[in-house]
């Protein structure tokens, strides 16, 4: 792993920091039986744990003043972690969805200004309308979890399941990188376990 991309975890409190791990373990799960197995039902998975750990965010009032409280997962880890920003180069649109996102030739940025990165972009009669990624996962856990909750979204039909499956992969990466998590070491590891449990219980029948 690379020391330099490692996040930094500046609390001791174990609990936490096991849920965090486990958050990751089951987001790379999830990402490697869609990408390899083509379970598309993990789909929902992908974007419950992307929520949960970068955008678990909620706007409320104090004292009459509007504040966002932050119980992102990342956050309760360390209160600042950054993460690989999107390449300028990137246009998005209907036509083409790039499956490498991230720039990681750049310096991390804030939570917070990676969030509201636009993500998506496209052309409705005319007129151009830009999607934020924490508004993209947020709205992709609530509408693959079943939500009815009214869409903030220009157009809920606006980007297509295939290109919501493309973007969901693709930052998730982004997020093992940021953290200094080898995605493909990670898969190798776990397909392999999978494997053995499999010789296992064949053994045991």
């Amino acid at each position: 792993m690379d020391r330099k991309n490692r996040l930094v975890f500046t609390r001791s409190n174990a609990g936490t920091k096991r849920k965090f791990d486990e958050a990751i373990t089951i987001l790379e799960y999830s990402v490697m039986l869609v990408e390899f197995f083509e379970l598309e039902e993990f789909n929902n998975i992908i974007a419950g744990q992307l929520m949960l750990i970068l955008c678990e965010t909620k706007n409320t009032r104090i004292k009459r003043e509007k504040v966002t409280i932050d119980h992102s997962l990342i956050k309760k880890i360390n209160p600042y972690p950054k993460l690989y920003p999107i390449k300028d180069s990137i246009q998005i649109s209907n036509a083409d969805i790039p499956e490498d996102l991230f720039d990681y030739s750049k310096q991390r940025i804030e939570l917070k200004l990676w969030r509201n990165q636009i993500i998506y972009k496209t052309i409705i009669e005319g007129k151009i309308h830009e999607i934020k990624i924490i508004d993209f996962i947020k709205e992709t856990a609530n509408k693959i979890g079943g939500a009815q909750a009214e869409s903030s979204l220009p157009n809920n039909s606006i980007i297509s399941d295939g290109h919501t499956k493309i973007l969901l992969r693709s930052i998730a990466k982004g997020l093992f990188k940021s953290i200094g998590r080898d995605y493909k070491e990670q898969t190798s590891m776990n397909l392999s376990h999978i494997i053995q449990k499999i010789e296992e219980s064949k053994e045991g029948s």
